[in-house]
């Protein structure tokens, strides 16, 4: 069987019965450019970001889709500054359509963490970037977000020399004004931090880090509250144990799930995972979600009720295929769930989970030299039978990212291609 009659027959079109409606997919840009971001408001409006070199020319660029008109705009807009080795932009955007973008750039030895937002209703963007922070050294890590309200966190990790310190910065829509200064969180680390952040929609805000090595590595969170517009003074203890590929979600009740990957016995990977219970604010730590000779890139989600997904790859038979559980009344499912069988290597993923429980896979399928962007859906209950293809195969996918609205706008953005002359491309439907 061809490899067109394969997809064909795994990943139905968009047009077919499959009840997610997809838009063919959009170019956005091409050349030199770099990961790409999405975010969506509660009308399906959309903000793609992403970083463009060109010969003369270098930016953060952002595009446009307006719901109302079903399009994107004709042309991507560049953010002041961004110059010199400028990094992936991060997004924030609520369900009212206030949106920042947040990054950072080095310039004669300098390392700036630099953000620029949108001033409400009104469309229209402050007139030039805030520099956050301005130091020696190297950002290893960038996250922004942003609560229903307009409230905005920026967290990253400052490396200066062999010290690494992670540092936030907030937004507060009431007095419209940044933080003074970044706010450290933790002590000074001697090996590398790379801090993950989540927001809910009221505001309440949690960042997430390993830090230590072998016996004396451990998990630790610190917690942002709203009502006194601060971090708690010193970070929470989650787990006791060294841990990679750190990742976590946050829910409306202020219950939040982190996942990392262990060393287990004999050489094989742990996925891991701990639950913070919203009524006893206690970490409780949950049994082992999988284990194998190789795990990559674990991600979870969360709705407003607490039900999880967590999407990760994971080796089988020499191939790295792609698996996801569920977490709800408390617990994960007892077995992984494959989300897609013999089409070669799944490679980059993201995933989304809406506050109504809807959720929805993004991979990239390679197979015979010809990569594919696939998804896959979770109506509340059930995974969609099979995955669908967005677009056609072609050459090189990879750095795919997804918004999920609660009310059934999705998103999908993602970059093909080689260095030098690459694609962003996007598909916007409905579930």
């Amino acid at each position: 069987m061809s490899l067109s009659a394969l997809l064909r027959q795994w990943f139905p079109r968009a047009s077919g019965p499959e009840p997610t409606r997809w838009a063919a997919p959009r170019t956005l840009d091409r050349g030199r450019v770099g990961r790409p971001q999405i975010a969506m408001d509660a009308q399906g409006n959309a903000l793609a970001a992403w970083h463009h070199r060109g010969q003369d020319h270098e930016g953060v660029y952002i595009c446009r889709f307006h719901a109302d008109q079903g399009a994107w705009d004709l042309v991507p807009r560049r953010l002041d500054s961004a110059r010199t080795e400028a990094r992936a932009p991060e997004l924030a955007m609520n369900i009212r359509g206030e949106m920042a973008v947040v990054w950072h750039e080095r310039e004669d030895g300098l390392s700036r963490v630099c953000a620029r937002h949108m001033l409400g209703a009104a469309e229209t963007w402050v007139p030039y970037p805030l520099v956050l922070q301005s130091s020696p050294g190297e950002v290893l890590g960038l996250h922004a977000a942003m609560d229903d309200g307009g409230g905005l966190h920026a967290l990253w990790c400052l490396k200066e020399g062999s010290a690494y310190q992670v540092f936030t910065c907030g937004y507060d829509p009431g007095t419209g004004a940044w933080d003074g200064a970044p706010t450290p969180l933790g002590q000074v680390s001697r090996v590398p931090v790379y801090p993950q952040l989540a927001l809910n929609r009221h505001g309440h805000g949690l960042a997430v880090w390993s830090e230590g090595q072998g016996a004396e590595g451990r998990v630790v969170a610190c917690h942002f509250d709203p009502g006194g517009r601060c971090w708690s003074d010193r970070p929470t203890l989650v787990a006791p144990a060294p841990a990679g590929y750190i990742r976590m979600a946050l829910d409306a009740r202020g219950g939040a799930i982190i996942l990392w990957v262990g060393e287990g016995e004999g050489g094989l990977q742990v996925l891991h995972a701990s639950h913070l219970d919203p009524r006893s604010l206690e970490w409780k730590a949950q049994p082992a979600l999988a284990a194998g000779r190789t795990i990559r890139w674990p991600l979870v989600g969360l709705d407003d009720q607490g039900h999880a997904h967590a999407l990760w790859r994971q080796e089988v038979a020499g191939t790295l295929k792609l698996f996801t559980k569920r977490f709800a009344e408390g617990r994960w499912d007892e077995q992984r769930f494959l989300l897609v069988e013999d089409l070669g290597q799944s490679e980059a993923h993201a995933l989304m989970v809406n506050a109504s429980g809807q959720a929805l896979a993004v991979w990239c399928q390679n197979r015979d030299g010809q990569a594919s962007v696939c998804v896959r859906r979770f109506d509340g209950t059930a995974w969609s039978p099979h995955p669908l293809l967005l677009g056609a195969p072609g050459r090189e996918a990879r750095d795919p990212a997804a918004a999920l609205t609660a009310s059934g706008h999705v998103a999908v953005v993602w970059r093909q291609g080689g260095e030098n002359d690459g694609l962003i491309l996007s598909a916007v439907g409905e579930v």
